[in-house]
């Protein structure tokens, strides 16, 4: 007997490791690759690719959307926070009775990253959606994993794991993703503080300047007027 229980415990911790392992890196295109469970299913629909696919504690929904051609280029940083409150706000809409959460921002790889978390109440459960969102000039990529709220403390472990996965080379940068990015790059922090210490200096001196003219000004309209009282008298 207790060999059997021995040999039965042998079987089911190899089935659970064989039930975590069962997962494959798929590419999303050139760029982008992710681990999904191995039986992902994939929709390709006008040139938007949805993948979607369960896991042990979740459920897990990645699309690829490429941007409209018409799209300007985006100039800084805050048009890139606009197109993520964008998103944002269409998210939102689409679920009146959901609430954002967790609404930040993170760099991966040199590229800003959105993450928030919708939170609904299904009436049999709080459930619980968090996004992370790639936005690059060509693509927006948005990597979602729910489950419920019950099952958070397995889950997270998980859902970790599933946007570590992640994976994108070093070339993309923020320069993929808006035209000022890296302008300071390059540049020594010294070198940084070189320049911004003569930038100060300039005004500094500009406003003494400006304050001497002035001074000059008073005094020598002071002065006129001193000589006109002394012809008067």
């Amino acid at each position: 007997m207790k060999k059997i229980l021995i040999s039965f415990s042998i079987i089911l911790v190899a089935l659970m490791g064989y039930s975590q392992e069962v997962t494959k890196t798929v590419k999303l295109d050139s760029l982008i690759s992710v681990k999904l469970p191995a039986d992902f299913h994939k929709l390709d629909t006008l040139g938007q690719q949805t993948y979607t696919a369960n896991s042990r504690y979740g459920y897990i929904i990645i699309s690829r959307s490429p941007n409209p051609p018409t799209n300007k280029p985006l100039k800084k940083e805050k048009d890139l926070n606009n197109v993520f409150k964008e998103y944002i706000r269409k998210v939102q809409a689409s679920l009146s009775e959901g609430t954002i959460t967790d609404d930040h921002d993170t760099i991966i790889n040199k590229l800003e990253i959105r993450q928030f978390v919708l939170r609904t109440d299904t009436g049999s459960g709080v459930q619980l959606r968090k996004f992370q969102i790639w936005y690059t000039r060509p693509v927006t990529y948005t990597f979602q994993y729910l489950y419920d709220e019950a099952r958070q403390d397995v889950a997270s472990k998980e859902m970790n794991a599933f946007f570590k996965s992640i994976k994108s080379p070093p070339e993309l940068d923020g320069t993929d993703q808006y035209l000022t990015f890296g302008k300071w790059q390059g540049l020594s922090g010294a070198t940084i503080v070189l320049i911004v210490a003569g930038i100060i200096i300039i005004v500094f001196i500009i406003l003494v300047v400006r304050r001497r003219r002035r001074h000059q000004d008073e005094l020598d309209e002071f002065t006129t007027k001193a000589s006109r009282r002394k012809k008067k008298a």
